[in-house]
């Protein structure tokens, strides 16, 4: 079994001081009280690149017709969403965000019935301004500057995107199997020098990355391969299928060596049979299917640049969704994941991973009550099963609200579909209408095109992809519009795109960094000399990944792929990186924007619950491997009192590891 030899153990409970320090409120604070000042840096692109922000929000103002945004109505955007203007004094806000701010009309209509688009809403633009009752409020947590425009890291992340966009129709397991295309695209991407484990990649001005970014570099499985394409940076992110175990099974899914489902007449699913059903997750006397309705392959969006520049604008397409009558399936593709992604209840898949360890009888961590331990009264209500499927809800909550003031307050980065936009314009010769940031345009277009071997460009590949239009257009529609004759606006999996907020951070991510850390917390991850729990030791049955189809699922035969060498701490930290990069698949987010949020999702979770055990009236402790390997507890002592441990170093520095070197840290 794999070992991490560093992890501290929980300290038993009569050795746990009974001097109450503060109570569990003021000492989270003062765990983050240096850290405010430092949280609030943006990458500096929306002054540098101030006329034109390409790099920077502004889905649903108005657009010229190169996709560059109205300066007027980008400036009194966020002016109002900086501090939001009231005109009665009753308290009623009229800000610019409360109602459309584009007039129309769109270019495209509806394909079904050719009714014009709705404008969308924003998505909680001063949501982050809360404060809360419960965890460190959403204006002491926070990530590093996003790469800048014309960095390696930048055209690295988005050279991966496109990646994802062209195999999102290739199996999971077909891509860790070294297929043709898979091949070829990781080759690509490995001549790139940011994928290269001995190369020197440069920032936007052509110096040496920082700390922070080279931090970013590093992934589960090291060099990049068909095996770890695509994965995530922690432990066993790299290991097994792609997909975590938690995203496919149910209690006991394979019979046979092949799943079977149970069906009345009307489709509905048989729970009391004799034989289990697949992927089917216990909840009570119910069940949670683990297969998804899928969405129609090689469909994709947004490849059109009157559809495109209509989206920008705010067009409300989500009604143009493709899906297929095949049936449900399980997650088999990049195109599966982004569907889970695009409709799922942000804290399901944490719910349903939760409600898999409690049926497979997976032992909570060693410093928890155990049944019996408070006398004749066991932990249900208390740091028990329901206390901590209630965690997962109100830890999520706490994440999003976070991720809003990360998004619209500080960073007010644009998503990738824009980012695409800025390579066609200069790969079509319209590069100048990017004003100041023309110059780094055109060096991160000549980054993408690196991505070549043997033969094949990704961003070839790209410009080669399907551009039928997907929604209904009249003659007038492409007036005026920019010549796009090498096409490289990203191919997205949902007709609207990326959602009305900006991207950086991510809020699946961010959610998904928190939730795992509450189950990682929970549930006994490692043993008391630090070796990882394997997943036949939680109580897993077996591996299993999707049949071709998808239709069922069977026992995972590749060499590693066994309930022995898996661990749940991985399984758990691959949950955590499917849903936040699925996203990535979708085209809606970058890598960096799994990697910053999950890690300050992290920080939320820890404290809150350290909050929580200063509230028990028992001596209890939580040992966890955070996403970066480091060995962290949460001791309370039953006395209003509760502290965070971190091996090798102090609570205020793991706070702010991930954030620029500032203020003497």
């Amino acid at each position: 079994m794999s070992q991490h030899p560093a992890f501290i153990q929980p300290l038993p409970k009569s050795k746990v001081s009974t001097d109450a320090p503060d109570p569990g409120r003021r000492r989270a604070a003062a765990v983050v009280k240096r850290a405010a000042a430092i949280i609030t840096a943006n990458n500096g692109e929306s002054e540098t690149f101030a006329g034109t922000w390409p790099t920077n929000f502004s889905k649903g103002l108005a657009h010229d017709a190169h996709g560059v945004v109205d300066a007027q109505a980008y400036t009194e955007f966020f002016e109002e969403v900086a501090e939001p203007t009231y005109t009665d004094n009753t308290g009623n806000r009229i800000a610019l965000f409360d109602m459309p701010a584009y007039s129309g009309p769109f270019r495209t209509k509806a394909s079904v019935d050719g009714r014009d688009f709705r404008w969308r809403a924003w998505e909680g633009p001063i949501s982050g301004q809360q404060f809360g009752l419960e965890g460190s409020d959403a204006s002491v947590v926070g990530i590093a500057p996003a790469p800048r425009l014309g960095s390696d890291e930048l055209a690295a992340e988005m050279a991966e995107v496109y990646a994802m966009a062209h195999l999102r129709d290739v199996p999971f397991e077909t891509i860790r199997g070294g297929s043709e295309d898979a091949d070829k695209v990781t080759d690509a991407l490995g001549q790139m020098p940011w994928f290269q484990p001995n190369a020197s990649p440069k920032d936007a001005n052509g110096q040496e990355i920082s700390k922070v970014s080279a931090a970013r570099r590093i992934r589960d499985g090291g060099a990049l391969t068909s095996q770890t394409l695509f994965r995530g940076s922690s432990q066993g992110c790299a290991q097994g299928p792609y997909l975590s175990q938690f995203l496919l099974q149910g209690h006991d899914p394979l019979v046979g060596g092949e799943t079977t489902l149970t069906r009345l007449p009307s489709d509905q699913f048989v729970m009391a049979q004799a034989a289990p059903v697949a992927g089917m997750v216990p909840f009570g006397a119910q069940g949670i299917d683990q297969r998804i309705a899928p969405q129609a392959v090689g469909v994709d969006y947004l490849r059109d640049w009157a559809e495109w520049l209509d989206v920008q604008n705010g067009a409300d397409t989500t009604c143009e969704q493709a899906f297929t009558s095949d049936g449900l399936k399980f997650i088999e593709t990049p195109r599966d994941l982004a569907t889970f992604v695009h409709f799922d209840t942000i804290y399901q898949a944490y719910l349903n991973a939760c409600l898999l360890m409690l049926n497979w009888g997976t032992a909570t961590d060693e410093g928890l009550p155990e049944p019996g331990h408070l006398g004749l009264c066991g932990p249900f209500a208390t740091l028990g099963g329901s206390n901590i499927l209630t965690l997962l809800a109100e830890t999520a909550t706490r994440a999003l609200r976070a991720i809003k003031c990360q998004t619209f307050q500080i960073h007010n980065r644009a998503r990738p579909e824009k980012l695409g936009s800025v390579a066609s314009l200069v790969a079509n010769g319209h590069g100048a209408v990017l004003g100041t940031a023309e110059r780094l345009a055109e060096a991160h277009l000549s980054r993408l095109e690196s991505a070549t071997c043997d033969g094949f460009s990704l961003i070839d590949a790209v410009a080669a992809a399907p551009d039928e239009k997907r929604f209904s257009h009249n003659a007038n529609s492409h007036k005026g519009l920019p010549s796009n004759d090498r096409n490289l606006l990203l191919p997205m999996a949902f007709p609207e795109g990326s959602p009305m907020t900006p991207a950086y951070g991510a809020g699946h991510a961010a959610v998904a960094g928190a939730c795992v850390t509450i189950l990682k917390a929970f549930f006994r991850t490692h043993t008391a000399d630090g070796t990882r729990v394997s997943l036949a030791d939680a109580g897993a049955e077996g591996v299993y990944v999707p049949a071709p189809g998808g239709q069922t699922l069977v026992n995972a035969s590749r060499a590693g792929d066994d309930v022995h060498s898996l661990t749940l701490n991985g399984e758990l930290n691959k949950l955590a990186a499917n849903i936040a990069i699925g996203r990535n698949m979708a085209g809606v987010n970058y890598y960096s924007d799994y990697f910053d949020s999950v890690r300050m999702g992290e920080r939320i979770a820890v404290g809150i619950l350290a909050e929580q055990t200063a509230t028990c009236s028992d001596a209890v402790s939580m040992s966890l491997e955070t996403f970066d390997g480091d060995c962290l507890s949460i001791v309370g002592n039953g006395n209003q009192g509760s502290e965070i441990r971190i091996r090798n170093s102090t609570p205020e520095m793991w706070w702010t590891r991930h954030l620029p070197e500032q203020a003497g840290w």
